[in-house]
Formats: C-alpha cells, sequence, structure tokens
C-alpha cells in the first residue's frame, strides 16, 4: 500500500463529511446526508455525505457493485432510504420529491425512447410530460447533442452512442439545475465515448452542474472537476480531481550494491520510505533531500549508478489501491488453482 493511499484510508471517515465551506461560497445543488439504504442483510449505502455544487462536473467513482447506481436512486426518489436523506436545490427527498424533481433531469441505466419515433417527436413528447415545450428548444438541445441533422430519424436506427447523446439531450429540455448520469459512456465504442465526453465537457464549460456516475478512471480524469470515490457504500476519498492523483516524490536508486544501499537508505528515511521494485530500490525523497541521500551512500562505500524520478502513480492505480479488497486475494488464488488443475486434466 503506497504512502498516499494509507494516508487517505485514514482521513476518509472525515473527508467523507464535507463541510458546507466545502463548495467555497457556491451554491450546494446536491448534497446527501448520512444517506442508508440496506437490502436485507446487504448495506449498500453506508451513511453517505457530500456535496455537489453549482457548477461542478461531479464524477461518481466506484467499482460494479460499490453502490453507485442505488445512490442515484435514492436522490431521484425511486426508492426510499433506510435511514437518511438526499437534498436537491433545498428539496429534500424523501418528503419534498416533486420540488426536488423540478431541478434535476437525467437517466438511470440507459435512456429509453419509442423507436419508431424520430428523435424529434421523441423530445416532443416526453419533453412535454415535464411542462411546456418550444420546438426552438426542441431544436436548441438536439444541435447541442450533436444531432441536428439526424432530428427526423427514426431512434431505432440510432447507434448506442447516438441514444446516450439524444438521453442527454432530453434531459437538457427543461433546463435543469442539475444533470445526472449514470455510465452515459457504458457499452459505446471508442468513438462514441469520445462523442460524450466532449459533450459533457461542453455542458461545464457553459456552468451546467453534471453528476456524472462511472467506473472509468481516465474518463473522470479527463472529464471532472471534483469526484468522490465509493467503495462497499461508503466514501473512501473526495475533492478536487486534480487534487486526487497522489502526489510522488519518489526516485528510484540502482548502485553496485543494492543491499548495503537499502540499509543506509532506510536508516535516513525509515524502513517504509523504501521499497524495492524491479531491482530498483524506490525511495519517498523529495528533490532538495536527493543530494544528502547520494552524499551518504558515497560516504558509506555505495556507487550510486542511477537516480531518476519514480513513474508517477496514475489515479487508476490509486482508485485500485483504495478499492482493493484484501479478503479477495485468497479468492484470486484459489481461482488460479482451479485453473491450473483443468489445464492439468487437458494435457
Amino acid at each position: 500500500m503506497t504512502h498516499a493511499v494509507a494516508e487517505a484510508q485514514t482521513q476518509s471517515e472525515s473527508i467523507g463529511r464535507p463541510e458546507q465551506e466545502s463548495c467555497s461560497g457556491r451554491p450546494v445543488v446536491l448534497s446527501t446526508h448520512a444517506l442508508t439504504k440496506q437490502f436485507g442483510s446487504l448495506l449498500a449505502v453506508d451513511g453517505l455525505d457530500m456535496q455537489v455544487c453549482r457548477g461542478d462536473i461531479f464524477g461518481f467513482l466506484g467499482p460494479n457493485g460499490a453502490g453507485k447506481t442505488t445512490v442515484i436512486r435514492l436522490v431521484l426518489g425511486l426508492i426510499h432510504p433506510t435511514s437518511g436523506y438526499a437534498e436537491v436545490c433545498g428539496h429534500r427527498v424523501p418528503g419534498q420529491l416533486q420540488g426536488a424533481l423540478r431541478h434535476v433531469a437525467g437517466f438511470v441505466d440507459d435512456p429509453t425512447f419509442y423507436p419508431l419515433m424520430s428523435a424529434r417527436r421523441n423530445l416532443r413528447l416526453l419533453g412535454s410530460m415535464s411542462g411546456p415545450l418550444s420546438e426552438e428548444r426542441i431544436d436548441e438541445v438536439l444541435e447541442i447533442a450533436g444531432l441536428r441533422e439526424r432530428a427526423e430519424s427514426r431512434v431505432g436506427s440510432f447507434s448506442h452512442g447516438m441514444k446516450q447523446r439524444l438521453g442527454i439531450a432530453q434531459a437538457l429540455l427543461h433546463s435543469p439545475e442539475l444533470i445526472v448520469l449514470d455510465e452515459p459512456t457504458s457499452g459505446l465504442d471508442p468513438r462514441g465515448m469520445k462523442d460524450v465526453r466532449e459533450l459533457i465537457r461542453e455542458l461545464g464549460a457553459t456552468g451546467t452542474t453534471v453528476f456524472l456516475s462511472s467506473h472509468l478512471l481516465h474518463e473522470v480524469e479527463q472529464v471532472c472537476t471534483r469526484a468522490v470515490i465509493l467503495n462497499r457504500g461508503r466514501i473512501v476519498v473526495q475533492g478536487p480531481v486534480s487534487e486526487l492523483r497522489p502526489q510522488n516524490d519518489a526516485v528510484k536508486v540502482l548502485t553496485d550494491d543494492q543491499v548495503r544501499a537499502a540499509a543506509t537508505l532506510r536508516a535516513q528515511f525509515g524502513a517504509a520510505g523504501v521499497l524495492e521494485d524491479e531491482g530498483f530500490l524506490v525511495v519517498q525523497a523529495g528533490e532538495e533531500t536527493v543530494p544528502e541521500m547520494v552524499r551518504r551512500l558515497v560516504a558509506d562505500g555505495v556507487a550510486v549508478r542511477a537516480v531518476v524520478p519514480a513513474p508517477e502513480q496514475g489515479l487508476e492505480d490509486f482508485f485500485l489501491e483504495l478499492t482493493s479488497e484484501d479478503d479477495a486475494r485468497p479468492a484470486v488464488e484459489r481461482r488460479r488453482r482451479g485453473i491450473a488443475r483443468v489445464l492439468g486434466r487437458r494435457r
């Protein structure tokens, strides 16, 4: 476990309960307060506290089964919490669901349309259920979604990516303060993913608040401004995406005697500050400490061959370490042994 991960896990309880001033004066569009949902013996959401600020593209991250879709269903009033509540633009859910839904739009799982109707007719019909709607507004959202030229085409002829973009267009019809998107790039080819991500970035540039549920780390790095990482229904860490990537001050050291070098370096930086990696010693040493590190190695008779920056740990590696399950390792080993037995029988 890296130092950054250990620190994040130590602070997760306090981080998981953000203070009101975390929005730095911006209005809070969505918040949850000790939100909990239990299905029988399964605790799907465990005392969730978070805030989404106006103008955020907010990444809601977690492995499959972490509780992301359950939280969205709770926020949208599709299921009731066991305890706690959500708040959308000052309206509590449950309790003031109708008021809350006037400020939010989006989709859970995949958006659904009438396949024999055109994109325009689908938007006209579905949008009218939430209030008056002009043809000009339909044109505007089709343009935003990049579907203006396919407005009269039947939705049944659309690719999966085009349907996702049409779902975002539908969400924009009544200019909600918050758009909730549940895995909007799921099942898309690379081109479809790129189109949807570019659309989300454009929404953020206009000040639209987007709540983006995803298990794709690179997607969140590319698109989001703030994020939380969820595991087993609890927040592991949260903050600006630029700060979620662990700071890396490590260097890789190669000498003519790695055993003696390790002893010298551990005396200087502690046992936890020196690790071994493919023949190198990885040392948690800031740039300012490198000259003293080299001086001590030379003084101890160790010839230094190379000191280079260690590769920066990406957000994806950080995510995997934060959400890894220690009790999963025996299962992995059992699976490997089982595969080996099957292969052995085939020989």
